[in-house]
């Protein structure tokens, strides 16, 4: 079993994304009410060196001798650039693989000038941002009192001075939270101040840390999108179901069991991408 790795999975947003988890379950430095991995014990306040990153090489070569993914993303058990080995491994990557590498962040420490450093060898970051408004920024992804949007706000607008590669905003709405028009409006004034490829419109997909946290319908998803391109914001897209895979990729059982026991899939999903080689039902 790999301990570093998971997947490939079946992304909606990636095609096949082969996550490498840096950091140990569960460091985050926010307690997001969506969280698939569910709800973080202790928030993480400072960055550490989690994991033996000659057995994260060690692992991804393995994985790539069958496997060729359209994204090595950072992403699994936690906040990824709480690893202090980031920039290292992103490199290693670059330098050793033809792989697509992809960062996906809560945004927070993107207000750190050696985190922004770090990653600018990424091809993309997807970063969150669910609101302008610090009480709703507080309900949503519940970081320490200490921790204001501003921060984020200001990290958002470092990435996208000197970052060369795509940006991914990603927006999770919660319905009654953070989609009204007002809340919208405010939200695209910021957008326009910096530079991004496409906001992606998130909503639950499996089960978050909080139970009364709901998937967002598609008319309040369409919606907002209405309220963002009327104010400016064109580049708005609605994050849909995972499609189907024309050529499904054969995987090792312990890859498979290894990817299901980081995130809840479906035996739907699971059959839309991959093919198991002993023909093992998910």
């Amino acid at each position: 079993m790999y301990k570093h790795i998971f997947g490939p999975v079946p992304s909606r947003r990636l095609g096949i994304s082969l996550g490498v988890d840096l950091v140990k379950p569960k460091s985050c430095n926010m307690n997001c009410v969506f969280c698939e991995c569910g709800a973080t014990p202790k928030l993480a306040e400072k960055r550490e060196s989690f994991k033996d990153i000659k057995e994260v090489e060690n692992e991804i070569k393995s994985v790539l001798k069958d496997v060729k993914p359209d994204y090595i993303t950072f992403s699994g058990n936690g906040e990824p650039t709480l690893s202090k080995d980031l920039g290292e491994i992103i490199n290693w990557i670059k330098d050793n693989t033809d792989a697509n590498v992809c960062l996906i962040t809560n945004s927070l420490l993107l207000n750190d000038d050696e985190v922004i450093k770090e990653v600018q060898r990424a091809d993309l970051i997807i970063p969150t941002l669910n609101s302008v408004d610090d009480d709703i920024f507080h309900k949503i992804n519940r970081p320490s009192k200490d921790t204001h949007i501003s921060m984020i706000m200001s990290g958002l607008q470092k990435l996208s001075t000197v970052f060369k590669g795509k940006i991914y905003l990603e927006t999770f709405i919660i319905e009654g939270l953070n989609d009204g028009e007002k809340h919208i409006k405010k939200m695209a004034e910021f957008l326009k101040t910096i530079k991004f490829t496409k906001i992606q419109l998130n909503s639950l997909a499996r089960r978050g840390a909080e139970r009364w946290v709901k998937p967002a319908s598609i008319k309040t998803l369409n919606n907002v999108k209405k309220i963002f391109m009327e104010n400016g914001i064109e580049n708005v897209e609605i994050v849909k179901e995972l499609s189907e895979r024309k050529e499904k990729i054969e995987m090792e059982e312990d890859l498979i069991e290894n990817m299901k026991s980081i995130r809840e899939y479906s035996e739907e999903e699971m059959k839309k991408i991959f093919k198991s080689k002993s023909n093992k039902k998910y």
